[in-house]
């Protein structure tokens, strides 16, 4: 059995996702959620949609006939089997392949001769899509802020998961994962979802047979050769892997309280657009500007678990600002915070930090309330 992809066009400069069926135009770019983008631009493959009149032809997953009757036979015998995690194996025939290596040890080009009729799903290749690869991690050197590489983390993540909810197989994870507690999320919730561990496959390239200076000459994202050389030892360090060992390693869903920095509600792009359009002319000169989350809970991890990755609404009702924050009040989903809040600007250069703007008391409402949307989602240390 195999799936049909989604079909993208450029009508007159704007992208449109068209039915698989009759061609007809389902949505327009704007409307894009963020794995549509990623399909559109072809960073990553997405499954084929149909309008309200073809929906019923909508194949939600390679194999899913094979794996129905699987079931079915199988509850109908009374012998339903359970993961590793107790979960109950309602998908049998779906595979994960998580691949591990050093840069340059060609795991990429093994990761691609796995794939077959399945998706691959690589955080470096949403860096990629940025356009500016050096660049992107450049600017967190230099500024120590990482938060932006656990958001593409989480958005890898987030992909890789509807991809094994829409029944692809396999879904391929290519990223680096040397420690044990990288690719755990991945493997969690693949057999939270029903998967076999026995169809959970580790496959470690290692350094591909190469020195560390042939790895750092032949990577393809310049990776320095001390760095390389950090990775070849820890690799070395941790070992083989196995799903069992990367289930009982820390980190993960199982252990989320170790390791969460902080759950928001992260605006995107178009929302904070919005949102310094109506009241950037606020900011005082020279502060840094924010407008990136609404605050849900701080050092430990999200008690609403089904509710990361989803897209929520906040409505900006009333600006605040002191001598070292700027903040709206916003509404929309619950948070810790005594006053939800998007802290929109800080004053660095006085010594001013984001959760200053926790002190704000002069509050003034708005002419309009701002509609402003974003992801759900833990940042992680």
């Amino acid at each position: 059995m195999s799936f049909k992809i989604a079909i993208f066009k450029n009508i007159n400069g704007t992208p449109a996702l068209l039915c698989s069926k009759c061609g007809k135009v389902i949505k327009l770019g704007k409307d894009f959620d963020e794995m549509e983008k990623h399909a559109y631009k072809g960073t990553i493959t997405m499954m084929a949609d149909y309008c309200d009149k073809h929906k019923d032809m909508a194949f939600v997953g390679v194999g899913e006939e094979i794996e129905r009757q699987e079931i079915k036979k199988k509850l109908r015998e009374g012998i339903m089997r359970k993961n590793v995690l107790g979960i109950e194996i309602t998908r049998p025939t779906q595979k994960l392949v998580i691949m591990r290596g050093i840069p340059g040890s060609g795991k990429s080009t093994k990761a691609q001769t796995l794939v077959g009729e399945g998706v691959i799903h690589s955080t470096d290749t949403l860096i990629e899509a940025t356009g500016d690869y050096n660049g992107y991690f450049k600017r967190m050197v230099e500024s120590g802020d990482w938060s932006e590489h656990s958001r593409m983390h989480g958005k890898n993540f987030r992909n890789a998961k509807a991809s094994i909810e829409a029944g692809i197989s396999p879904v391929v994870i290519d990223n680096t994962n040397i420690k044990a507690s990288e690719p755990k999320n991945y493997i969690e919730v693949a057999l939270r979802l029903g998967l076999d561990e026995a169809n959970i496959k580790i496959v470690d390239v290692g350094d591909g047979g190469c020195t560390a200076e042939i790895l750092a000459e032949r990577n393809t994202h310049n990776v320095p050769l001390k760095t390389i050389q950090r990775m070849l030892a820890s690799h070395k360090g941790v070992g083989t892997l196995t799903v069992n060992k990367i289930i009982e390693s820390k980190g993960g869903i199982k252990d989320e309280a170790h390791r969460v920095l902080y759950s928001g509600v992260m605006i995107n792009e178009k929302s904070k657009s919005i949102l310094l359009s109506k009241i950037g002319n606020m900011i005082p000169e020279g502060w840094k500007t924010f407008a990136h989350h609404m605050t849900i809970s701080f050092g430990e991890p999200l008690g609403r678990r089904e509710d990361i990755g989803k897209e929520f609404e906040l409505l900006a009702y009333e600006v605040g600002i002191s001598d070292m924050a700027m903040a709206v009040k916003v509404d929309g989903y619950p948070s810790n915070n005594e006053i939800p809040h998007i802290t929109v600007a800080v004053n660095v250069a006085e010594g001013g930090k984001p959760f200053m703007s926790n002190k704000i008391t002069n509050w003034s409402p708005l002419d309009t309330s701002i509609k402003l949307s974003g992801i759900v989602q833990e940042v992680t240390k």
